[in-house]
């Protein structure tokens, strides 16, 4: 039998250098390990939280049947729209809601790129010019929103707004300019249905952001002049704080781009609006009566406002009359004038009396 031959005994460095690979073999597998797996869990996430970006030539339908000049022109406008970050799905829509609303009876349908439809997409790149002209007008930071806007939005400005004094009546006043400029031919109080109402979003967004409060305290009998300056496209409120049963003389001087109105304490309106003036308000019933005054200029503008409080007018007590007597307001009952006694009718000349008949004479036969 023969003998075993031993392996020679290993020097400690060849030792410590054997135990060295055993404890870094882990730690490289699990190093590769936690790089695929990260790798792949990264791009399961990137896949699903960010949406593949859409073809801008099929977003406006582009086939490639339409005349060069009208994929030209539609590329102009793919362009313009990226320029201005404006969402591009949102104005499409906006686009196909006013013709659709120009052409009642296509019922619905958009046009095709058939010669025959031709006319109507010429409409439709006539409408996407004058949008996109209002919709420049809108600072960038509304631009980008434009799609997003939320009732949410609308309803945080009127807690706001309405904590410091400002009923709705006041708030949607100061929208309806900016809106009827961005929607003309609709009311600018009424928030229209969509898509037409983020524009409406975005006029309330822009005029309330500009708009000043100052309050105003008067006394009985106390008259008051004071300055403010409006901003450009901007608007001022003054709640004016005012005893109930007092009256309010009240006078506005300023540029005659400037607009003014007057509103009780629950938004009804006193005064509609229109120039600075003056107007008086016999007995106000509640405080504060709210001057609201616009700037539809393109420079900031002085204001000269002065007040006045007086006790009201007092009211004249009504006298209470007897049944069958004349109020004082009634006309005293006249004394019935004789008829015109009748003159006599001249009566018609008598005739010649004939002659005395001669003593001794016989008549003459006829």
């Amino acid at each position: 039998m023969a003998a075993s031959v031993e392996p020679a005994p290993r020097s400690r460095q060849e030792q410590k250098e054997e135990e060295a690979e055993g404890r870094l073999w882990p730690v490289v597998i699990a190093l590769v390990l936690s790089a695929v797996v990260g790798t792949a869990l990264g791009w399961l996430l990137l896949s699903r939280g960010k949406a593949p970006t859409p073809d801008p030539a099929a977003s406006l339908q582009l086939p490639a049947s339409l005349p060069p000049a009208e994929v030209d022109q539609r590329q102009q406008l793919l362009n313009r729209l990226r320029a201005l970050q404006i969402d591009r799905a949102w104005f499409l829509k906006l686009v196909d809601a006013s013709l659709l609303a120009q052409f009642p009876e296509r019922g619905g349908r958009l046009p095709s790129d058939s010669l025959e439809d031709a006319p109507l997409r010429k409409v439709w790149n006539e409408l996407a010019e004058e949008w996109l002209a209002r919709v420049e007008q809108l600072p960038p930071e509304l631009r980008r929103r434009l799609g997003s806007f939320s009732a949410g939005d609308w309803q945080s400005q009127q807690t706001r707004l309405g904590a410091q004094g400002l009923s709705p009546a006041v708030l949607r006043q100061l929208v309806s300019g900016s809106a009827q400029n961005l929607l003309p031919g609709r009311s600018g109080e009424d928030i229209p249905p969509e898509p037409f109402r983020q524009l409406w979003y975005a006029a309330a967004q822009k005029s309330l952001a500009n708009v000043q409060i100052e309050q105003i305290q008067t006394q009985l009998g106390q008259t008051r002049v004071l300055s403010a300056q409006v901003e450009a496209g901007g608007a001022r409120l003054f709640p004016i704080q005012i005893g109930p049963g007092s009256r309010l003389v009240l006078g506005v001087n300023g540029s005659p781009l400037m607009q003014m109105s007057v509103f009780a304490a629950d938004g009804a309106l006193l005064e509609a609006k229109g120039p600075l003036r003056v107007i008086s308000l016999d007995r106000i019933t509640s405080a504060p009566v709210q001057l609201l005054i616009t700037n539809e200029g393109v420079a900031p503008a002085l204001i000269t406002l002065s007040l006045r409080v007086d006790p009201a007018p007092p009211v004249t007590p009504t006298t209470p009359t007897t049944p069958g007597e004349p109020t004082p307001t009634d006309p005293a009952p006249s004394t019935p004038t004789p008829a015109p006694t009748p003159e006599p009718t001249p009566s018609a000349p008598a005739g010649p009396t004939p002659p005395p008949p001669v003593p001794g004479a016989e008549p003459k036969a006829n």
